[in-house]
Formats: C-alpha cells, structure tokens, sequence
C-alpha cells in the first residue's frame, strides 16, 4: 500500500510539490572587480566586509616560505586571510576554506614541536580544539588535521572514578597559549572569573618524557603569577585567593598576551578586564627572584608608556604579528568583544623597533589594515538608486556609524556617487550623512528605494530595529534627480507580536495591480507580506500574511534541544529578477551568512518554497564553495556594468561591503556545477533505514537529507570506493523528503518517502 502511495505521490504531486526551478542558467560568483573610492581615492580592497572584533596570527598560507596574516573576527566568527605579495596585504578569500572553523579566537602555537604552528580554538560548546598542521613541503597550501575534543587530566587522584574532561575555556575571554617555561611544549594560561585570578594548563609531555605526538594538559596552578585582581580592574601582587599549586600527575595511580618583555628568560603579562579601556603590563619575577613559579612583581598601568598609551577603547585585546615583513613581531590592539564596540579606528597598529624578547613598541596608527576598505561601522545595509538621473546607479550604504560613538541609536547613510557612467561604475564617498538622517534617532536602519505611493517615481523607504517602516517621499516627480522629504514612520499596519522587530522592507508587485506592495523581514526569520489597499499618493499596506510563502532566514540546528529552526534569522528581502525571465525572484539575507533566493511568481502565498540552490558560489585554490558573508546579511541588486544583468553588493554586521556577479565567460581552472547520477534508492518509501547504490565509485559523495520545505535533516558520506551506503533514518516523521547529493563539481536530488513500519 505505501508502494503504491508513494508511486502515485512521485508521479502525479512531486512535481507540483518541487515545481521551481533548482537553479538559474547562470551562476553569481564574489569577485573584487569594482572601484569605490573614499577621501583620498581608490579603496585597495574595499570588500574584505569590515573589521569590529579582529584577531590576528601569522600562518605561511601559501606555503612560500613567507608569512601571511589570518584575520578572525569574532563579531560573527568571519575568516579572512591576506597574502603577503609584493610587500603588501592581499585579500585572498580563496584560503578561506584551507583553513579550520573556528570559534571565539584563534592562538597559534607548536603543539609537537615541529617548528610549524598549530591552531587553538574552541569548539561550539566552548572546549578546547586543536588543528595539527599536518603542511608538507610542496603542498600548494596550508594544511591541518582536526584533533577533535582534547581532554585534560583533573586535579583528582588515580582513585576519582573519571581522570579527564574536556577542556573547557571561556568563550568571552582570550587566553595566551604558548611555551611559558621552555621546556618545548604548550601552556595555557586563562582568566578564572570566580577568583579573579589566572590559571594555568600546562602539557607535561617533556616532563613525562613522552614523544612528541603524545600530549596532556594538566590543571598546575590556580594563581598564575601569584596576585588577584580587584573589582576596579586593579591588580593587587603578592597576594590571592586560591593558592593550590600542582605538581604532574601520572595517569592511573580577560583578555591576555605574554611575551618577554626584558630579555630575561620569562613572560611578562598584558592584560585587559571588561568595562575598562586600558592595558596593563605586569612584569615577571621567575628568573629574577630565582622562583620556581611565575610571580609578577610591578604594574605598568599606562602601558606602553614610551608612545601613545593604549586607552581608547573598552575592553582591548592584544595580538603580536609580523606586520611590516621584518622578522620581528609588531603588536596590534582591537577591541575583545564581539559585539557594541569601537567599530571605526578600532585596529591600533604598534611597530616593534627592538627584539622579539625585547620589544620597543611604538604607535603607527589607529586603522591599521581598516584603511585599505570600506568600513563604515557596525550593520551596513546597502540599496542602489540612480538618485541624480544621470544614468547610472548610486550606492547608498546605511550604518550606525560607529557603537561606540553613537550608542547604535542613531543610524546614518552613507552615499557613494557613481562617477564612473553605466559600464564602469566607480563610487566616490560624497556624503557621510545623507538626509542628515542620523538625527531622527534611528536604530538598525535598513534602507530601499522604489515607487512607494505608486506615482511613478522613486522614493526612499526604511526599516528600523522596533518593526517599524517609514518613508521619504519624491517630490521632483518622474525623470528628475530625487528630492526626498519626510513622510511618515509608520508606513505599515502594525502589528505587536514577539519576533516582528528588525523590519526589513522591499516593494513587490504581488497581486498585478497599479499599486505597489510590500514584503517586511523580521528579527523571526520569516517575511510578512503587506498588500496595498490606498490609493495612488496614499500608499495603505494592509498585513495578509506573517510568512508569505514559507520564506524564512532561519538556520536549521542540531545543536538546540530539540533540534530545529533558530527562533531567529534576521530576513531581510530584495526583490529583483536575476536571471532576466520577466518574472520575481526573492533574495532573503540572514543572520547566518548566507543568502538564500526564492521563486514566489505564480505560487501561491500560502505554499511552503524551497530556496534555490546552487546559485552563488566563491571560488578556493581548487573549486567553488558556498560564500558565507558574515552576519545579518543584506542585499541590493541593480544592472551596474550595462550588461543587462544585474549585479549584487551585500552589506553585514562588520559594516563592510562585498560583491558579486556572473561571470562574462567561463573562469579558467573553475568547474561548473552541472548534473550528477541519480543514484538509486530502496526501499522507497522507507521505514527505518534507507541504502543508497551508485554506478559510479570514484568519488566522494556529501549527501544531505532535507525536509519537504528545505530544513536540513542530516547529513552522510561516501567514500570512493563504495557504491553501496545504508543510514538509518528511525524517528524521522512520515512524509516526504529530498536526498540531496554533491560530489565536489556536481549535484543531483533524488525523493525519498518516509512511511510508518506497518
């Protein structure tokens, strides 16, 4: 019986069900190839995407023998590596991808004592993981081997019933993670918040005369450095809470940088605390004292004190990498929390004129590397307008301009007025505050232009962080440069449910009538669909639908009990035709880096869509990989080059810019994605486990298998060298689902039905 259910299922509804296309005839790629210039012209790199919570670290990426720099920027976790070429920082998001998830921050440090350097970070739940860097001489790029969840030996004896844990760090905090007593393995030293005192981890694989592949962390000393800290980011030596200083055991029976400062063998601590701007520097005693632990002995409170202090933002956080190519580590300060900082002259750049064990730092500048792009802040939105009626489009880029001058409350815009025509736009910064719009108070401004009122010509209409849309009208009339005046802020039926902040506003033709409506994203995820029942010059949009055609932002997750949907994604929708078939595309942008497209023409509201896949892609050393464009991405879309097609420039939480296009030809050494083999699958329907049988086993296969409206269920691999593969599928729902297959070049989907076992 489910045999023939699900035969008249495939036949007569699957396609009714999956009726949109799964991809355009064309695909977007990110590129760099366009010219926005600020103050004293071209920006050299103007889509890295911003700078508010950067971490720094020197890893050889290319494996030339020169030392890159790898940025981290714990905002919204973003990866961004630059190449050292030429004797200059280029953006290359190609090694994006060579490099492991991270989480929180990034420390480098020799695990094994191979002279290359591994990286530490934290897992999404907070516990150490390490990357081995596993790179060989000839490899074309970095290279590391995942050491899953490292484990540490506790404080109990042989006879406590479990010796290890997983190391579990602060997320919030950054700890020094390097080789503290020489004696060529790691240590870790962290802020205890309950004791206010330090920690240290140390490996004891020397101590225990292990090989160099064999570690184990080992809690030695609840008082790092023998002092506290007080409640007013004071340090008090000589003194502390909690004492205990440990010794090896044998199995069975705030924001930190150390470096030695003075040439003497041990390592100096500079240390900053939440809520306060400055940076201490706490002088070491071992060596001098003759002591067998580390005890900080004098206070540098104006750190450095030789140049421009360290004191212009709250709670900084301390890097030292190669900045100038000279061998010598250089010091960098940026702000350590990852949201509600300085956002704008946040890179503080010191050049070290001495040694790596003896640095003499000195001030350079305070947007070191933020220079060389755009960065306007925190929350760019962009739109694009041909607001002076010369032909070409204009960009206009809302942000909060900086938290930390602002508070958030008072969003501005930012225009860049193409100077460059129709087929070479170049955009030139004109105005930091266009509409002097900063003084309306307004949070979380998302910005759109279009023919609000439904007379034909182009006004400017907004969203803002309590749900709200508001509006400036066009009074220059049609073919004319626009002259916006105020309207109204309250441009939509509200309507006060939890989750329906954030609004995000893009003008739709939904019912084919003369008047406009309007599609609103939500704080939710989900995109409300508001139908104009006014007249021409009285826009009335009028609430039909909280989740017009089950478009959504929100990110599946295993990791939330149950799992499920986040209850948030931050949609925020462009209206545009993409691939110039005269009929509506929906690109939603997401708290989650990622853009998803839908294809609502001619569906109705109420069906649940599938976004399209395969439609945007950002190339690595060796293929294409789905971009992730940081947090609360937003989309504008208009034909820049006068190709007929339009092009994309997104905006995100670092207050940055990215671009994308399509390729005028086929881009050389990139594959595109085409077809791959339906493979087969039985039974169908399936019960509790399902077996996937292929033709072909040469290659690797990533499988996913996703719900009826696209929510990612699970996830397998085939290995090369198998064509047949089983999964269990038990405590699935009934119903219909989508295995969705991937080999690297090549996608195909084949339906899967879930039955009840009779």
């Amino acid at each position: 019986m489910y045999r023939i259910l699900f035969v008249l299922l495939v036949f007569c509804g699957w396609k009714a069900i999956h009726a949109q296309p799964v991809t355009l005839s064309k695909s977007y790629y990110l590129y760099d190839t366009l010219t926005v210039s600020m103050g004293n012209g071209p920006v050299e790199m103007p889509f890295t995407g911003g700078f508010n919570s950067p971490q720094f670290v020197n890893l050889d990426l290319n494996n030339d023998g020169i030392q890159d720099l790898v940025v981290f920027d714990r905002h919204d976790q973003k990866i961004m590596p630059f190449i050292r070429k030429n004797n200059r920082w280029i953006y290359d998001k190609r090694y994006e991808k060579t490099l492991p998830r991270l989480n929180f921050w990034i420390r480098t440090a020799d695990l094994n004592g191979d002279s290359k350097p591994d990286i530490f970070t934290l897992s999404n739940i907070s516990n150490l993981s390490i990357h081995l860097n596993i790179t060989q001489p000839g490899d074309a790029e970095i290279k590391f081997r995942d050491l899953g969840s490292q484990y540490f030996r506790n404080k109990y004896d042989s006879n406590f019933f479990n010796l290890y844990n997983p190391l579990g760090l602060s997320k919030l905090d950054l700890p020094h993670i390097g080789d503290l007593d020489s004696d060529g393995d790691v240590d870790i030293v962290f802020y205890d918040p309950y004791n206010r005192s330090y920690s240290m981890f140390r490996d004891v694989r020397s101590e225990k005369g292990w090989p160099k592949d064999t570690w184990e962390f080992q809690d030695m000393d609840y008082c790092f450095g023998y002092f506290n800290e007080g409640l007013d980011n004071s340090f008090i030596l000589g003194q502390c809470i909690y004492q205990e200083k440990l010794k090896p055991r044998h199995v069975g029976g705030a924001s930190l940088l150390m470096f030695d400062n003075d040439e003497d063998g041990d390592f100096e601590m500079l240390a900053s605390n939440v809520g306060f701007k400055k940076m201490t520097l706490l002088k070491n005693g071992k060596i001098q004292r003759g002591s067998y632990y580390d005890t900080m002995v004098q206070i540098d409170s104006i750190f450095p004190s030789n140049t421009r202090r360290a004191a212009d933002f709250i709670f900084p956080s301390a890097c030292l990498a190669d900045v100038d190519a000279d061998g010598i580590k250089d010091l960098l300060l940026s702000p350590a929390p990852s949201a509600d900082v300085k956002e704008t002259q946040n890179i503080w750049y010191y050049k070290n004129h001495g040694k790596e064990n003896k640095p003499d730092f000195r001030f350079v500048q305070t947007d070191w590397l933020a220079e060389k792009t755009v960065d306007l802040g925190a929350k760019s939105a962009v739109a694009l307008c041909d607001y002076d009626n010369d032909g070409d489009q204009d960009l206009f880029v809302a942000s909060n301009g900086d938290f930390e001058l602002t508070g958030g409350l008072n969003d501005r815009i930012a225009l860049f007025e193409n100077k460059g025509g129709k087929s070479l736009p170049d955009f030139v910064k004109i105005n930091d505050d266009y509409l002097a719009i900063s003084q309306k108070g307004i949070a979380d401004l998302i910005i759109k232009f279009g023919d609000v009122d439904g007379d034909k010509d182009i006004d400017l209409y907004y969203g803002e962080r309590f749900g709200k849309v508001g509006w400036y009208r066009n009074t220059a009339g049609v073919g004319k440069p626009i002259n916006l005046v105020f309207a109204d802020d309250d441009l939509i039926e509200n309507v006060v449910d939890p989750g329906m902040e954030n609004a995000a506003p893009a003008l739709i033709n939904y019912n084919n009538d003369t008047l406009p409506d309007m599609l609103v994203g939500m704080y939710n995820g989900r995109v409300a669909l508001y139908v104009n029942q006014g007249s021409v010059g009285a826009p009335s949009y009028v609430l039909a639908l909280k989740n017009a055609w089950g478009m959504r932002a929100n990110e599946w997750s295993t990791e939330i009990n149950p799992a499920g949907f986040y209850s948030y994604g931050n949609a925020m929708p462009e209206v545009t035709d993409l691939d110039k078939d005269g009929q509506q595309e929906v690109l939603i942008g997401t708290s989650f880096g990622k853009v998803r497209l839908y294809k609502p023409t001619g569906r109705s509201i109420y069906d649940s869509l599938s976004a399209i896949e395969g439609w945007f892609w950002q190339r690595t050393l060796s293929d294409s990989v789905e971009p992730d464009l940081g947090n609360r991405v937003n989309v504008a879309s208009a034909d820049l080059n006068n190709d007929s097609i339009p092009e994309l420039i997104f905006g995100n939480g670092r207050g940055g810019l990215h671009f994308a296009k399509i390729p005028n030809a086929k881009v050389a050494g990139l594959r595109r994605y085409g077809n791959l083999e339906t493979p087969g699958v039985f039974p169908n329907p399936a019960f509790d486990k399902v077996t996937i049988h292929r033709k072909s086993i040469s290659e690797r296969w990533e499988m996913q298998l996703l719900g009826a409206s696209g929510r990612f269920c699970r996830q397998w691999v085939m290995l090369p060298g198998e064509r047949h593969f089983s999964a269990q599928i038990a405590g699935f729902s009934p119903g219909f689902y989508t295995i969705s297959i991937f080999n690297g070049q090549s996608r195909s989907a084949v339906p899967l039905y879930i039955g009840v076992k009779p």
